[in-house]
């Protein structure tokens, strides 16, 4: 691994860039309107929380896939350009000083509980059991109307495929590779 080679600031500078560029990918597909349009997740600043929760869950994941001291520390450093850009866009919509910290902190509690539960079931070793574990997770968490989880599903799995065939060195950089796979370009089924 050679992402984050040099003394101990090199590599902290080295890895907040690579969080950045990470984030600023995975919010930019999240944000994708295909994910809205096609009715799978509500065009809500709820909806779109969530699909940023599930996207920072597959990058994660796929973080969590390559061995290395630097991995956790850039893996936190994303979640929390995640939680600062949700603490952004409560201020953006005037969300007051007074209740932005306990709107954020519930958020960022919806934040952490479907991205583990998320992050759980994808970790299965069985395709088919990730894909009714990620279906459950998807249904159990409001994440789209009735009836879209399982499609839902399968286009996460199809993304988590896709990201786990990038090279390291690209993830290592946050170069990850979101709209090759397809995913929010019109890939849900109704």
């Amino acid at each position: 691994m050679t992402a984050f080679s040099g003394n101990w600031f090199q590599r902290r500078t080295a890895r907040r860039k690579a969080a950045g560029e990470a984030y600023r990918r995975l919010l930019r597909q999240a944000l994708e309107p295909s994910w809205y349009l096609e009715s799978a997740v509500s065009d809500t600043f709820d909806g779109r929380a969530r699909m940023i929760t599930l996207l920072t869950s597959l990058a994660i994941d796929r973080l969590s896939r390559i061995a290395g001291p630097d991995i956790a520390p850039l893996a936190a450093r994303l979640d929390e350009l995640v939680l600062d850009g949700f603490d952004a866009a409560f201020r953006e919509k005037g969300v007051g000083d007074a209740s932005i910290a306990r709107k954020v902190r519930k958020l960022a509690q919806e934040h952490a509980g479907l991205g583990k539960a998320l992050f759980a079931a994808l970790k299965d070793d069985s395709k088919t059991q990730r894909a009714a574990q990620v279906d459950a997770v998807l249904r159990r968490n409001g994440v789209v109307a009735p009836g879209h989880a399982g499609a839902l599903a399968t286009t996460l799995l199809d993304l988590q495929a896709h990201l786990a065939a990038q090279p390291d060195e690209e993830i290592l950089h946050g170069r990850f590779d979101w709209m090759a796979a397809g995913a929010g370009q019109g890939t849900l089924q109704h």
